[in-house]
């Protein structure tokens, strides 16, 4: 009787295993389908924000990911009441740079206020205000040391 229940056990865990591996495998394909854009992306719009006569406004949340494991930062964006606007989920690879827009987590709707991001993996993030015909960097709040996981984006702007 115990050698049947520890082989019912076994055979529960082992198939358990593979369904949970399976899920995170399809989890890890479908997740990688995000906003988040990369350096060269990001190299553009910078170049773009400072050549030409552009009629809006963006700010670049940037993460660095200083880790080496991939991981995910999830970012929820309010505007000047508190009020949530929006949130995203940006996959940053291991050792790489991946940034979201303010515009991202808003859905397009123009505003002024704050974004709040977390991770599983330690980030390095930086804050890129990208008006007309220039560039300005913002503040970004990292409790604790700069590899903090929570990541405080007191001031972004799309118009």
């Amino acid at each position: 009787m115990k050698i049947q229940t520890l082989t019912r056990s076994i055979v529960f865990l082992a198939v358990s295993a593979v369904l949970v591996g399976a899920g995170l495998a399809q989890a890890q394909q479908g997740s990688e389908i995000d906003d988040a854009r990369g350096a060269a992306e990001l190299r553009a719009e910078v170049k773009d924000a400072v050549e030409r006569d552009v009629d809006t406004a963006n700010t670049a949340l940037v993460f660095n990911n200083v880790t080496r494991s991939n991981s995910y930062v999830v970012c929820t964006a309010y505007d000047g009441d508190g009020n949530a606007l929006g949130t995203k989920r940006a996959y940053v690879p291991k050792r790489g740079v991946k940034y979201l827009r303010a515009s991202d987590l808003s859905n397009g709707v123009d505003f002024v206020g704050s974004a709040v991001c977390t991770s599983r993996e330690r980030m390095a993030a930086s804050a890129v205000f990208l008006g007309p015909g220039t560039i300005t960097n913002l503040d970004v709040i990292q409790p604790g040391t700069w590899d903090a996981t929570r990541i405080r984006f007191p001031l972004i702007a799309t118009y």
